[in-house]
């Protein structure tokens, strides 16, 4: 559920729950014991004390100078530096009646600190039989009641007689003394319960102008609810976002759409005068015992909805692509009965190659029987594409039908595990013109021994596996519909097939060769991960760049935690014909904690992929980008932090940020400078032209941009824009 803050976090936090819940959990509450230095019998029913007062129960301590006590009535009567202390708080007050009996108090002139960290303080606190509480003249912070840089007040504050709901009246903030904010009126929840009310406002200036959202929470009942948040660009225009949730016993989802009232920038530069709107549905169910419903549905009004009105206040997401997915599900013991239709629509104007799968329907069945591991799996997918795709000559329709059946065995030794499996792989593919067919038999086997040693200090491990692939495949039909070849990496190295899909299957019989390696300190926290990998094609080898390779590359992974505080991670895909490096990553990073790290990355890759189905965007230019992270407090007070992304082959920044922040115990306050390129295919649409010349000279739709944002937290009511640790989050390897 969305967190409440303000008025419904702030007030619920304070003596309201630590007294009056813990204290009235029983009928009544007993007296454990009773201290003063004097004790006077005034009546056989009444105690007078004096000098340090402490009466004890099993939810609350009572300390003052002078109490008064009725064994009968159960009633305390309070005078001077008075001390009410419980688990989580701590009360201060001049007077104070208490009848223990009927669990009832009256307090004047009180302070209070709730969990040592949040203060408050009140006219008088008054709470009833019938548990209902009041507070006048009450406020709360974060800080001490000295000098606090903000204060939350209220003319009164009434908690109700269930003791979930509070009504709030004269609701006054303050940043040191200047009003911000005044509420006359608000009905809020108190705890985990939900009640309507506002929740923390969005505030931003960006290429758009002020941009504002002030959200609404409804709880319309314990498991729906609704929020409304109306929001103002200043360039554009007025418009509300909405979002319904609910929750029930078999289900669970949520609706949500945002609508922009005539976009006036938008209709200047388009001509396009109607509203700009996005709807989502996402639902999950639960239909029977073995049977599941999921759907995710979304639409836009135009392409780039997402590219001109992302509210992420800094930029770095934004939405390609919108996804409409029905899926139904039954698992059983061994089998599992799967159909969906999805539909996937690029929001690149410049994309092409968009296809649904109306419907994808697959069944898997497994079963062990004597040691063997039985597996049967078959598909049946419809493809259905678009006009400006052209897979198999203008076909508009693609069938493909695919039947798996495997064999597997696999035992385990005190220092070593065998496994053997063998298969099949039956593909067709049908258009209204032609079908094509392809068998793939495979046979697979794996050994795996492990060489472990332990002592106080260490545990080390060397694992070595072993693995034959020995395949028989037809010819390969001429169409990739789904099917592109992944990224290498060590668990990738070991796979029977390293295309995405079905479409295309890597036919050659090969050796695979692995050692895995661990070394943990068990006393002084060093340790180290290694991964190395290579494969050994028995044939013709397979092409990787338009060159047949006998050998795949070396893949090298390593996890390195150094001394102290510093960490290191990496991978490298080193090609053994060139003895160069193919592709890498790697990250360093030194860490105190959560307010203080440095962290290098970077990432190399020989060949740039086709970007978004364009390939004449494909320049065959590496990639080779740097990213540098840092957050480091240079005071008590102040830090800086800041985010540099590199682009080594073009000598230039493409993401540079930097900033600083002053924080004490109420408040947060940063400001930073951001200069990087996005993506920005709506201005190279409104000017195609000019577009079509940049891509054929390879240049990447990207645009300038140049912001400063400003954040700003009160701590415990909300903020304003991004934490630090979120501002410099890595994206070089996304």
């Amino acid at each position: 559920m969305p967190k409440q803050y303000s008025l419904l976090r702030i007030f619920s936090l304070c003596f309201v729950l630590s007294i009056a819940a813990p204290s009235l959990s029983t009928n009544e509450i007993e007296i454990n014991s009773i201290d003063a230095q004097v004790i006077t019998t005034l009546d056989p029913d009444t105690l007078s004390m004096e000098g340090n007062v402490v009466i004890k129960t099993e939810q609350l301590e009572f300390w003052s100078d002078k109490a008064i006590y009725n064994k009968s009535k159960k009633n305390i009567t309070l005078e001077g530096s008075i001390r009410v202390l419980s688990k989580n708080l701590e009360i201060s007050a001049q007077e104070m009646e208490a009848n223990l009996l009927d669990r009832t108090f009256f307090i004047t002139e009180t302070s209070f600190t709730f969990r040592k960290k949040n203060f408050g303080g009140a006219d008088s606190i008054r709470v009833y039989a019938n548990e209902k509480v009041e507070l006048l003249n009450t406020s709360i912070n974060s800080c001490s009641l000295e000098d606090p840089a903000w204060k939350l007040n209220a003319r009164s504050l009434t908690l109700l007689e269930n003791g979930r709901n509070a009504v709030v009246r004269g609701v006054n903030l303050k940043i040191k003394e200047i009003p911000i904010l005044y509420i006359p009126y608000v009905r809020t929840a108190v705890g985990k319960e939900k009640f309507s009310g506002f929740l923390s406002p969005s505030l931003k200036q960006g290429r758009d102008g002020l941009d504002i959202s002030l959200p609404y929470f409804i709880s319309l009942a314990p498991n729906y609810d609704l929020t409304l948040s109306p929001r103002y660009i200043e360039e554009r225009g007025a418009g509300i976002a909405t979002e319904f949730r609910y929750l029930t016993k078999t289900s669970e989802g949520g609706i949500a759409a945002s609508n922009i009232f005539q976009d006036r920038k938008f209709a200047n530069e388009t001509n396009y005068q109607g509203n700009r709107w996005m709807a989502q549905w996402s639902h999950k169910s639960q239909l029977g015992s073995n049977l599941f419903l999921n759907v995710n549905t979304e639409g836009v009004s135009d392409n780039f909805f997402f590219e001109n009105l992302n509210e992420d206040i800094l930029g770095t997401k934004q939405k390609n692509y919108l996804t409409n997915r029905l899926n139904v599900k039954w698992i059983g013991k061994s089998l599992k009965v799967e159909g969906e239709i999805r539909q996937y629509k690029d929001l690149n104007p410049f994309a092409s190659g968009q296809y649904e799968t109306r419907p994808n329907i697959s069944i898997h069945f497994q079963d062990k029987f004597n040691g063997i591991n039985f597996n049967l799996f078959s598909s049946y997918t419809k493809f259905v594409f678009d006009k400006s795709y052209n897979p198999f000559d203008k076909e508009k329709e693609i069938k493909r039908k695919t039947v798996e059946p495997s064999l597997s065995y696999s035992k385990h030794f005190v220092s070593s595990s065998f496994s053997i499996g063998i298969g099949s792989e039956n593909l067709r593919h049908d258009t209204n013109s032609l079908s094509l067919d392809r068998t793939s038999n495979w046979l697979e086997a794996e050994y795996k021994i492990f060489f472990e040693s332990k002592s106080n200090e260490s545990f080390r491990s060397l694992n070595p596996t072993l693995k034959f692939l020995k395949l028989d495949a037809d010819s390969h039909p001429s169409v990739s519909i789904d099917s592109r070849l992944m990224s290498l990496n060590y668990n990738n190295l070991f796979l029977r097939n390293w295309y995405s899909g079905p479409d295309r299957f890597l036919s050659q019989d090969r050796v695979i060769l692995g050692i895995e390696h661990q070394n943990l300190g068990l006393q002084n926290n060093k340790n180290l991960n290694l991964l190395l990998g290579k494969a050994f094609f028995l044939d013709n080898g397979y092409s990787l760049d338009g060159k047949n390779k006998r050998t795949s590359p070396l893949i090298v992974e390593f996890k390195h935690r150094l001394k102290g505080n510093f960490f290191s991670n990496g991978m490298l895909e080193i090609n053994s014909d060139l003895n160069k490096v193919y592709s890498s990553h790697f990250g360093l990073m030194y860490e105190r904690d959560e307010n203080k790290r440095i962290e290098l990355r970077s990432i190399y890759r020989r060949l740039n992929p086709y970007i978004n189905n364009m390939p004449w965007l494909d320049n065959e230019l590496p990639i080779s980008q740097m990213e540098l992270l840092t957050q480091w407090p240079i005071s008590d007070k102040f830090a800086v932090f800041g985010k540099i992304q590199k682009d080594n082959e073009l000598h230039e920044s493409y993401d540079l940020s930097y900033g600083f922040q002053y924080s004490n115990c109420c408040m947060k306050v940063g400001l930073m400078k951001r200069k990087w390129q996005d993506q920005d295919y709506y201005a190279w649409y409104t000017n195609q032209e000019e577009a079509f010349k940049a891509l054929q000279r390879g240049i990447n739709p990207e645009l300038q941009r140049d912001n400063i944002y400003i954040f700003f937290e009160l701590k415990d009511i909300g903020r304003i824009g991004k934490q630090i640790s979120e501002v410099i989050s890595s994206t070089v390897l996304e």
